[in-house]
């Protein structure tokens, strides 16, 4: 009985310890989602504007504004990735350079992610029109809960409130939670 204990505590913990990296917690499995059918990821390409994420210790600092993806192609047929912010503490400009690309062709827009060397993740596009949106999900099961990020990208930095709105129920009705949403800041910025 003991031993049983003693497993149940290290989850426990294990789920704190994975709460402190600040992605949105929610108990049970990931949401079952649908990606965006038809998803060209060429047509993806180009500069997107970060208009609300979910909190993460790792893609947006808290308190940084600006935030920006560029996607552009490579040789090997995979998609750069640069996210560049304006640091708050500092009021320098970071960035981070990584890859994307589709290991399934049948289901192009599920993609795995390098913005860490030697760590993958995955990113899904759940929607967009190319020109305006683009809504990206990730989730993580870890045993009886998940971690999610989520974002809303725009061609410009801002997006008109029922563009935003119309984005939030399309997340909302994909069965995950708005309310772990922050707006990025994209006031002050240079371009």
């Amino acid at each position: 009985m003991k031993s049983g204990a003693f497993v149940i505590l290290g989850l426990v913990l294990a789920g704190l310890v994975a709460c402190s990296q600040a992605e949105v917690f929610s108990w049970g499995r990931c949401p079952t989602v649908e990606v965006k059918n038809d998803f060209d990821l060429t047509a993806l390409l180009g500069r997107w504007f970060q208009i609300l994420r979910f909190k993460s210790s790792f893609a947006g600092g808290e308190g940084n504004r600006c935030m920006t993806q560029d996607y552009s192609a490579r040789d090997d047929g995979k998609v750069k990735i640069v996210n560049s912010e304006i640091d708050e503490s500092t009021g320098e400009p970071i960035s981070v350079e990584g890859y994307a690309y589709a290991p399934n062709p049948e289901e192009p827009a599920k993609l795995k992610v390098d913005l860490t060397p030697g760590f993958e993740g995955e990113i899904w596009v759940l929607d967009t029109d190319y020109e305006n949106f683009a809504m990206l999900h990730n989730c993580k099961d870890y045993y009886f809960f998940n971690l999610q990020l989520n974002w809303l990208h725009s061609r410009t930095r801002t997006l008109e409130t029922g563009d935003v709105q119309d984005a939030l129920k399309k997340f909302e009705d994909a069965g995950i939670d708005v309310s772990g949403f922050i707006k990025s800041d994209q006031t002050g910025c240079s371009e």
